[in-house]
C-alpha cells in the first residue's frame, strides 16, 4: 500500500463523526426508546408494566459499550477500519502496509485512544503535522491511516445520518416530548381527595 497517501486530520475527523452517528444509532437511540416506552406504559397503567422493560434499558446501557468495542476491534484488524473509516476510503495499516494484528488493534483502541484523548485531544491534533499525518496512537503503535478510495460514500452516509438525526429531533421536540410533558402527574396532590380538616 505504499502508493497510497496518509489521511489528513479532517478526513479522519469526519470518518470518526460518522462512526459516532452509527454507534449512537445502535446504542443510545434504542436505549431512549425502551426508557420512554416503559415510562409511558407505567403512567398509563402501572399494573401493565412488565418488570423486564425496566431491566432491558439498564442491560443495554452496559452491554452496548462492550459491543461497540468488540465491533471496532474486529473491524479494525479484519478490514482495516470501522464502517465510518471504510466508507470514507480509509484503511489502518502497520509500518509494512498490511492490516494490523489483533493485539495491536486492541492496544491502539484502548491505550492509544486514551493517550491521544488526553491533554485536550492534543494526540489527535498531532495529525495536523503534515509530514506524516500521524496521531499519537499511530506513533506509539506503528500504524498509519491511508486514503485508498474516495470519500463519497462516507459523505453521503454522514449527510443521511444528519438529516435523519434532525428529523428525529424535530419529531421528538414537537411530538413525543410535548405529549410526555402533558401527561398529568401520577399522584397529584389535588387528586388525593385531600381536604382541609374541619375546625
Amino acid at each position: 500500500m505504499d502508493r497510497f497517501k496518509t489521511a489528513g486530520f479532517f478526513r479522519r475527523y469526519f470518518a470518526q463523526v460518522l462512526d459516532t452517528f452509527i454507534n449512537m444509532s445502535v446504542s443510545i437511540v434504542p436505549f431512549f426508546v425502551l426508557v420512554f416506552s416503559a415510562v409511558a406504559t407505567y403512567i398509563k397503567s402501572p399494573m401493565e408494566l412488565n418488570p423486564l422493560s425496566l431491566v432491558l434499558p439498564i442491560v443495554l446501557l452496559f452491554l452496548m459499550p462492550i459491543f461497540i468495542f468488540f465491533y471496532s476491534w474486529y473491524f479494525t484488524h479484519k478490514f482495516g477500519g470501522t464502517v465510518g473509516k471504510l466508507l470514507f476510503g480509509l484503511r489502518i495499516v502497520d509500518e509494512n502496509g498490511v492490516y494490523i494484528d489483533k493485539a495491536t488493534a486492541f492496544w491502539r483502541i484502548t491505550v492509544g485512544y486514551t493517550i491521544s484523548s488526553g491533554f485536550l485531544g492534543l494526540g489527535y491534533l498531532w495529525a495536523f503535522r503534515k509530514k506524516e499525518d500521524l496521531t499519537w496512537h499511530d506513533r506509539f503503535f506503528g500504524t498509519k491511516v491511508l486514503t485508498v478510495g474516495k470519500p463519497i460514500w462516507g459523505i453521503a452516509a454522514l449527510v443521511l445520518f444528519k438529516i435523519l438525526f434532525i428529523v428525529l429531533l424535530v419529531n421528538f421536540l414537537t411530538g413525543v416530548l410535548p405529549q410526555f410533558l402533558s401527561i398529568p402527574s401520577i399522584v397529584p396532590a389535588l387528586e388525593l381527595g385531600y381536604t382541609q380538616p374541619a375546625l
